[in-house]
């Protein structure tokens, strides 16, 4: 058992550390400093697994299905390690920073053997098949076992909108779950930029940006149509197409063949591959508009990490979109002339800022910290950072 007063251990399980991933800053930076925020109070231990940084993402969305297991597993056997060396005592934590960990339940078998009674669990929910437009939701005959299961051990949970909460409520699960948005840090991000402050607030180049995913839950055919209509219709302006991975891919056919077929048959559709996180922020910083097509994002990286820097954004009036998004800058959704339309009054009607546009980034930083607090103090209640954000505040700055 633990003294009084002594700290206890965070036991982190972070994703693979992929530098064209905003997995790389999450697990290496963005999280653990909001951790050391609560160091009077925790142990942060990183439970690192086995990764190699040649590892193509061949099959899967954000990461490669394979290397997604092997480096969670390992995770797992290490931390395995940790216990059988008593390293780890009743009242630490372990923090998931993916719902979908695969060997998770090997700790829930050992700790239960080993007699302990109070190891809590947070775990962080991107999608899971509780979302219809997620890949997940086709195995949801036997993912949703995995999914309750590993919910009747949590001790919290967090998501990036109400929305998805209440979707997951609906499906059964029980745990607390706060809404706390994207994870990332707001100094760090812009630090990328130094004279982001003097970019946000100039005129803008002519130039749309999609930057999500190929893949079927981003919508990329529709996009696609949007992009042709715009051009048509602007011939002063762009289109970029943006990935930090060495290559555009998707896993849904025919997508990359269109593409650069369009690429090759109108010059300002530009595909801009192998972008450096630097080279990435530049252009959410130089440019004006981001477009967002996508059918499953609960809370967007794009529309975090793009208002950092003053662009301008353009998003379907879908899913979690609306509790971020103003209501001039989305459009119907599946609805070409509605994109064309919002995208035409947002031209007209730019918005600038020397800080930041609609406070999105400063909200989901303070998510960011707002997560380890949780972890830290274990409150009796839920947070919302959406419509709580000043409560928030108040909790990061007067609980000791």
């Amino acid at each position: 058992m633990k003294e009084m007063n002594e700290k206890c251990n965070v036991f982190y399980f972070g994703l693979e550390p992929y530098k064209a991933r905003y997995t790389y800053q999450l697990s290496t930076k963005w999280m653990p400093d909001a951790f050391a925020l609560q160091s009077d109070k925790i142990n942060f231990i990183d439970v690192l697994g086995e990764f190699n940084e040649d590892q193509e993402i061949k099959v899967g969305a954000v990461l490669d299905a394979v290397g997604r297991g092997k480096y969670a597993m390992s995770q797992c056997a290490n931390f395995l390690d940790m216990l059988n060396k008593d390293i780890v005592k009743d009242g630490d934590i372990v923090f998931l920073q993916d719902f979908w960990t695969p060997g998770i339940e090997s700790l829930f078998y050992a700790l239960d053997l080993y007699g302990y009674k109070n190891i809590k669990f947070y775990a962080r929910n991107w999608a899971q098949s509780s979302d219809e437009y997620d890949f997940t939701f086709d195995m949801r005959k036997w993912m949703r076992h995995y999914e309750l299961g590993l919910d009747a051990r949590l001790s919290g949970m967090f998501v990036g909108s109400t929305l998805h909460r209440d979707l997951l409520r609906q499906d059964g699960y029980t745990c607390p779950i706060h809404v706390v948005s994207m994870p990332v840090s707001e100094e760090e991000i812009r630090s990328k930029v130094p004279n982001w402050k003097e970019k946000a607030s100039e005129a803008k180049k002519n130039v749309v940006m999609f930057s999500s995913r190929l893949d079927k839950e981003k919508n990329p055919f529709f996009m696609l149509e949007v992009a042709k209509t715009f051009l048509k219709n602007n011939p002063d302006f762009e289109w970029h197409i943006t990935t930090s991975g060495k290559v555009l891919r998707s896993s849904l056919p025919g997508v990359m063949d269109a593409f650069r077929s369009y690429a090759k048959e109108e010059p300002r559709f530009k595909l801009m591959e192998g972008l450096s996180k630097e080279e990435y922020y530049e252009e959410l910083a130089s440019n004006m508009i981001m477009f967002n097509s996508s059918l499953q994002d609960w809370v967007s990286f794009t529309i975090v990490e793009g208002t950092a820097f003053g662009i301008d954004v353009v998003y379907p009036n879908f899913r979690g979109f609306p509790e971020q998004v103003p209501a001039n800058r989305m459009y119907v959704p599946f609805d070409v002339d509605s994109a064309i339309e919002v995208l035409d009054n947002t031209i007209k009607d730019m918005y600038y800022s020397g800080s930041t546009n609609y406070g999105i980034v400063e909200k989901s930083d303070l998510g960011r910290r707002t997560e380890a607090w949780i972890v830290a103090n274990n409150p009796e209640f839920e947070l919302n950072i959406w419509h709580e954000s000043e409560l928030c505040k108040h909790l990061l700055t007067t609980s000791k």
